[in-house]
């Protein structure tokens, strides 16, 4: 399963990659993020790996995060593994502006690709349920967006 998204988000390059690297802001745009872990010394950086624990409508799931490519601010990949799910996360930014009344507006492009392989039982639960997989990234994007447009919460902080 593979799903394609994209967004654009009313702030400039860099103030999005400053909200988007810093891992204390992920529960203000990953609806469900009870917890993390860092595995590696390094954070952020290809190679290092992350636990992350989720409540999702199945339940609480445990997931490790592996950075596989970093080229920022234009280029982010992970994979994540969890049983019975690889999901292979490739994100693309870029920037561009706008005229308005005012003047001159940056924005940020975010493009994403999502690319589900399933084993086992959850071959069953994507055939059977295949939006709750290709929801969710659309979801933390449109979250992600409100949280650095508005400072708007998931959790309404």
């Amino acid at each position: 399963m593979q799903n394609e998204y994209r967004i654009t988000i009313d702030q400039p390059i860099e103030k999005l990659m400053a909200l988007f690297l810093d891992q204390d802001n992920f529960k203000h745009w990953q609806k469900g993020l009870m917890g993390f872990e860092n595995l590696t010394s390094e954070i952020g950086q290809k190679g290092s790996k992350r636990k992350l624990k989720i409540k999702t409508l199945v339940g609480i799931v445990s997931m490790t995060e592996e950075i596989t490519e970093v080229h920022l601010p234009h280029h982010w990949k992970a994979t994540y593994r969890t049983k019975g799910v690889v999901n292979y996360q490739s994100n693309r930014f870029r920037e561009s502006e706008i005229n308005t009344n005012t003047g001159t507006q940056k924005q940020t492009i975010w493009e994403a690709t999502s690319i589900f392989k399933f084993t086992g039982m959850m071959r069953l639960v994507a055939a059977a349920k295949p939006e709750l997989f290709e929801r969710q990234t659309q979801q933390f994007m449109d979250d992600f967006k409100s949280f650095a447009e508005d400072g708007t919460s998931v959790n309404g902080k």
